[in-house]
C-alpha cells in the first residue's frame, strides 16, 4: 500500500519531523487536487483531468502513496469512459483515508524505534 523504503529515506533524510511535515503538507492539500479532478470530469475536460491526475500522482508518490498513485497514473495515460472515471475517483477518495492512515502507523513505528 505504501513505498516503506522510499518512506525510510526521507526518514534517515529529513528525520521523522520532516515525513511528518510532508505527510501534513500532503494531507492539506489532497482535497483541493481532488476536488479540482472532480471539476474536471463535470466539465469533460479530458486533457485538464489527465493533467490534474499528473499532479495527484506525483503529489501521492512524494509521500509514498504508491497504490493511490497507480491509479492516477491509469486516469493519466489510459483509456476510460466518463461514467468510469467518475466511479474511480469515488473509490479513490474513499480509500484515501485508509491509505493515510497507514502512513501515520508507519510513522508513529518509525518514532517508537
Amino acid at each position: 500500500m505504501i513505498d516503506e523504503r522510499l518512506l525510510t529515506q526521507y526518514a534517515d533524510l529529513m528525520g521523522t519531523a520532516g515525513v511528518d511535515d510532508m505527510i501534513t503538507t500532503f494531507a492539506d492539500n489532497v482535497g483541493g487536487y481532488l476536488d479540482h479532478i472532480c471539476w474536471l470530469v463535470k466539465q469533460r475536460d479530458e486533457s485538464g483531468v489527465r493533467s490534474q491526475a499528473h499532479k495527484l500522482k506525483g503529489a501521492c508518490r512524494s509521500v509514498g502513496l504508491r497504490e493511490l498513485a497507480t491509479l492516477m497514473e491509469q486516469i493519466e495515460r489510459e483509456p476510460w469512459v466518463w461514467d468510469a472515471l467518475e466511479q474511480m475517483l469515488m473509490q479513490w477518495a474513499a480509500e484515501l483515508p485508509m491509505h493515510q492512515q497507514q502512513l501515520q502507523r508507519w510513522l508513529n513505528a518509525r518514532r517508537v524505534q
